[in-house]
């Protein structure tokens, strides 16, 4: 997966149901070491990144402050998917599976980096609204 892939499946998977939760896409920024997106919004920032070299993505929602972004290690504050994963999914209903399955039904990929970027995708658009209602209470 090369940049304009990267950028193509931001625009098209993750900005518009970012977008519906009150996040604006931030300036992405790609090199050949690091393919990354923010996603910002009042309290929270979602950051989305690519590591081309080492296969790996990493997808963070960080909290805002006073304008500024929760520390990266702190796990409570800055959750990784994994961890949203872990503590929403088993609240997700089947329902909202198969209306997420519709949602993204048109987005063909034809490689393991791009699968793996859409799914991470379809897991936010799951997760982190859920997410969002907890920290505003």
């Amino acid at each position: 997966m090369n940049g304009q892939d990267f950028l193509r499946i931001i625009n098209e998977v993750y900005a518009p149901f970012l977008n519906e939760l009150g996040f604006l896409m931030d300036t992405p920024s790609i090199s050949g070491r690091l393919y990354d997106v923010g996603f910002t919004a009042p309290k929270h920032s979602v950051s989305v990144s690519f590591e081309p070299g080492d296969d790996v993505f990493f997808v963070f929602v960080f909290s805002r402050e006073n304008g500024r972004l929760s520390d990266m290690d702190d796990r409570l504050k800055t959750p990784r998917l994994s961890d949203l994963n872990k503590r929403y999914m088993k609240s997700v209903t089947s329902e909202e599976r198969a209306i997420n399955e519709a949602a993204f039904k048109a987005i063909k990929t034809r490689d393991k980096e791009k699968e793996i970027l859409v799914k991470f995708a379809k897991e936010l658009r799951l997760v982190l609204p859920r997410y969002l209602a907890d920290q505003s209470r």
